[in-house]
């Protein structure tokens, strides 16, 4: 018995018999692999195994965390319907937003994640609401029972992208959420060297967002899959040292002459704080922000002066990773749609890794130093 989980690479399946073959092809799944663009020996271990971390009761996996937002949303969504988005997100989902999804005749409304009193207004008639645990690049907590009920009272699903807490500090579908989804990119593989993502929820609605991917086919490839296995494995150990770090950083950025308006929801003061200590275990994850006194030319100073952490577009993995927002994660936004967002011209995003906490601190003074 093998202790590693099994890489299955196979695109295809042989039968020994055409009546077996026609039925598995008939039902795609459950009666036996066919094509892995339906099922997968690998795949479906990855699914099992985070359907049970978000306690949902099943998920779906695809080839990115675009992918599978953009699934549930053509799954949900139909010409002439309406989606409530929250404000607080990542520049790709607002991208999809704003500007793919009205093709499909799919428009949305945008606003503030704590904006209870427009939420509830919005919700009439609109098909779903949207929002991310922990905002992009904000670090805002959103209150997801809170916004549960109020999504339950219209009889609309709330849909959660909870990449940046991870099963580890929350689980959206235990607070109310109908659809929980990854970029598994992220904190799941934590290695910086697979992408994918995955849709969590009841067995109806994945079963329809299933359908809608095997057609589209945004297939996560069995290699992935198995390479996020391998990730989930030290997923508990790598977001307690990340939290743990993240704090230690964010305090010393928060009494740093050259950094003003620190994002982490583990500082005492922060905005998110309550939620943080109610919602994700009292702890804040391992991303933060922060403004760079200077703004953009000083960021960017800032960014080229780094030695140890790394210039670069993910979060949740084994290095530290720091993007500046406005010219690198959120490049879709406007001007209005930058200073709407809270995102300012000197705001940096920073995830940080397993690297000591101390010698982040150092790189980090070193790099402001010279900004």
């Amino acid at each position: 018995m093998p202790v590693a989980p099994i890489l299955d690479p196979s695109s295809t399946y042989g039968f020994s018999d055409s009546e077996s073959f026609a039925a598995a092809s008939e039902a795609k799944v459950g009666a036996g692999y066919v094509y892995t663009r339906w099922a997968n020996p690998t795949i479906d271990a990855f699914k099992s195994t985070v359907a049970d971390l978000e306690g949902a009761e099943a998920s779906e996996a695809f080839a990115s965390g675009m992918a599978a937002i953009s699934s549930v949303y053509l799954t949900l969504c139909s010409q002439g319907d309406t989606a409530v988005v929250a404000r607080q997100l990542y520049g790709g989902t607002h991208a999809l937003t704003q500007t793919l999804l009205p093709r499909f005749g799919i428009e949305t409304t945008l606003v503030d994640v704590d904006d209870y009193d427009a939420i509830e207004k919005s919700l009439d008639g609109a098909k779903l609401l949207y929002c991310e645990t922990i905002g992009n690049p904000r670090i805002v907590v959103a209150d997801l029972p809170r916004l549960a009920e109020l999504a339950r009272a219209a009889d609309v699903p709330l849909v959660v992208d909870n990449t940046f807490a991870s099963p580890m500090l929350c689980r959206p579908i235990e607070l109310g959420a109908a659809v929980s989804i990854h970029s598994a990119t992220k904190f799941l593989g934590g290695h910086h060297d697979l992408i994918g993502g995955v849709v969590c929820g009841s067995q109806e609605i994945v079963d329809r967002v299933a359908d809608l991917a095997r057609e589209l086919g945004p297939t996560l490839s069995p290699f992935n899959a198995w390479l996020a296995l391998r990730g989930i494995a030290t997923l508990p150990l790598r977001v307690e040292r990340s939290s743990r770090s993240a704090l230690a950083v964010a305090r010393a950025l928060d009494e740093h002459p050259k950094v003003t308006d620190v994002c982490y929801p583990g500082l005492d003061g922060d905005p998110s704080k309550s939620l943080a200590d109610r919602l994700l275990d009292g702890k804040g994850g391992g991303t933060l922000g922060f403004d760079v006194v200077g703004g953009r030319s000083a960021a960017a100073r800032m960014q080229d002066a780094l030695e140890l952490i790394i210039p670069a577009a993910s979060l949740g993995g084994t290095h530290s990773l720091l993007v500046h927002a406005a010219s690198v994660t959120h490049t879709q936004l406007s001007a209005a749609e930058l200073i709407a967002a809270g995102i300012s011209e000197g705001f940096c995003r920073l995830s940080i890794g397993l690297e000591d906490p101390d010698d982040l601190i150092a790189d980090l003074d070193r790099a402001l130093e010279a900004a």
